[in-house]
């Protein structure tokens, strides 16, 4: 079924966009959904047996808004296919070994000189050069490599992994950039490239804070929910819910402060965050929220999946869709986003079928 949408839609911003995505697992088959999401038209390659991820709830996140064909890139058949569907293609995106590409004759510099406008994605977790480049990973092994593991974690504990797949999301965000970064090139100077992205990397975009207390032999280690400088962390109220809050200005912390020492919860006076979570642990969540709120101090309850679907502002902006499907149940999917004012994104049919004709597909995108 579709989770959203109706002929009354326009046309998504990448409307008209061919992309053939003959990846597998999760994040750069969920770069390809991200750009259904917004239009493109994705043929999603399948083995004969079906993809890894067909009927689990992992399916509408790899899957959603593409059709999705049954093809055999281990036979002749199967590349020959392949190669007929890349001459009118705009993008592929690809996780193979590169060792793999090249002797099944699929590499980038034979489908670039089928359809030289072809923009091919290929996401690894080490990316495509370098001695690591070849090793398996994911995005659990970006986290780790690229600084995030080490930097998370209460101070006097050991690290931990998110309890997500951080890595691969953003990961499949960062690869879509570059995708996009690179069609809007090839429109400006009529060739395509390859996007050469890895999980590893963007995950130093998001330790970038932490390393400017980076000095020589002197790595930045574990704070937990705090962060050195910032009144931050998450505080347990009265009803034993939580709460996490950011008193990033100067303003803020002494706001925080003021009202934590007005209440005279207590706390050791020289540590402001005790003061502070001494005091939240006297109110109930909802009216503490209001309370900052008011005061304009940026905090937010700690919310479930539950919590999230009942808020009145994830509802009015439709943030999450909460969708039902014969085969796979409820599902609670996050909307696309950003949102685009004239056309916005949106998710397509959740569990599409498996077919074993490519003909349709390969008809349509030659006429265009």
């Amino acid at each position: 079924m579709s989770g959203q949408g109706s002929s009354a839609i326009p046309p998504g911003a990448l409307a008209g966009l061919k992309v053939i995505d003959m990846a597998s697992l999760y994040a750069a088959p969920l770069a390809a959904t991200i750009m259904a999401d917004f239009g493109a038209d994705v043929l999603k390659i399948e083995p004969p047996e079906g993809d890894l991820f067909r009927n689990s709830k992992m399916w509408p996140l790899v899957a959603r808004g593409k059709r999705c064909v049954a093809m055999d890139l281990r036979s002749a058949e199967g590349i020959a296919r392949l190669k007929s569907l890349v001459e009118h293609a705009d993008v592929v995106v690809e996780n193979y070994p590169a060792d793999v590409l090249a002797r099944r004759g699929i590499g980038w510099n034979v489908l670039s000189a089928i359809n030289p406008r072809l923009v091919m994605l290929s996401l690894s977790c080490f990316g495509g050069t370098g001695p690591y480049a070849g090793r398996p990973g994911s995005g659990t092994i970006g986290e780790g490599f690229g600084g995030l593991t080490e930097l998370m974690g209460a101070a006097d504990g050991a690290p931990m992994l998110p309890s997500v797949a951080l890595g691969d999301a953003v990961g499949a965000m960062s690869a879509v950039i570059g995708t996009l970064s690179a069609l809007y090139w090839r429109d400006r100077n009529g060739r395509g490239q390859q996007v050469d992205a890895s999980l590893y990397e963007p995950i130093l975009q998001i330790v970038a804070h932490a390393a400017q207390r980076w000095e020589p032999g002197r790595s930045p280690e574990r704070t937990g929910s705090r962060l050195p400088g910032v009144l931050r962390n998450v505080y347990r109220t009265a009803d034993r819910r939580y709460v996490a809050i950011s008193a990033s200005t100067a303003r803020h912390a002494a706001d925080l402060v003021a009202l934590a020492a007005g209440e005279g919860a207590g706390g050791e006076e020289n540590d402001p965050d005790a003061q502070v979570a001494a005091w939240i642990a006297t109110v109930p969540q909802s009216a503490l929220v209001e309370q900052l709120v008011a005061q304009r101090i940026p905090v937010t309850p700690v919310n479930s999946l539950d919590d999230m679907l009942a808020d009145p502002h994830v509802r009015a902006r439709a943030s999450l869709v909460h969708v039902s499907d014969d085969a796979l149940g409820d599902l609670a999917l996050a909307a696309p986003a950003p949102r685009l004012s004239e056309t916005p994104g949106r998710i397509g049919e959740v569990n599409p079928p498996l077919h074993t004709d490519v003909e349709p597909v390969l008809k349509r995108w030659a006429e265009r």
